[in-house]
């Protein structure tokens, strides 16, 4: 392991700390290399950090942060849902304008974080949202929020997108499909 944290002497302080935690969990550290890469590579607008960082202040495995983007997003950073209507700005100034014209019931970011219910809570504006950093860690934050007032990984993720039963089983459903397509990539 120190051969490969000296190996990458452009890497920052944080991340040799998180190779270092993804090794001491045994987590497959080149597989989630390779999908971050691939994130950072996409050229969306976001690094691949924020769902590192935000992992490690919250204890929510990376790997599942990132199928909750892509479940949410599509891991696009600008993404917006005002009352149940997508969509995906291709600028900010695009999306500062949506935000402009929407209502309270608005979902923002790559973690689509409702600013109707959390804006407040957080003390967040909706374009401070649009920040990608920002939007992972509140969203990280939430589901962390969600899991221990549920008392279960999978109900806190199904609460994490809805109050609604129904509504609940189904989004569970995607994101376990989509986590166990990021587990398949990490163990290539």
């Amino acid at each position: 392991m120190d051969e490969l944290v000296g190996a990458e002497s452009d890497l920052s302080l944080a991340n040799k700390l998180l190779i270092h935690i993804f090794a001491a969990a045994n987590v497959n550290f080149a597989g989630v290399l390779f999908l971050l890469v691939f994130l950072s590579s996409q050229c969306w607008g976001f690094s691949a950090d924020e769902f590192l960082r935000a992992s490690v202040a919250t204890g929510i495995p990376v790997e599942l942060l990132l199928a909750i983007s892509h479940v949410e997003s599509g891991f696009h950073p600008r993404a917006i849902n005002i009352s149940g209507q997508s969509f995906f700005p291709s600028s900010h100034n695009e999306a500062l304008g949506l935000l402009l014209r929407s209502r309270n019931n608005v979902d923002i970011g790559l973690m689509q974080v409702n600013w109707g219910y959390w804006g407040d809570k957080f003390g967040l504006s909706k374009s401070e949202l649009l920040d990608p950093q920002l939007n992972v860690l509140v969203g990280a934050k939430i589901l962390e929020h969600c899991v221990r007032v549920s008392g279960s990984w999978w109900k806190g993720i199904a609460l994490y997108h809805s109050p609604h039963d129904a509504r609940q089983r189904e989004y569970a459903q995607k994101v376990w499909r989509s986590y166990q397509r990021v587990l398949m990539k990490i163990t290539k």
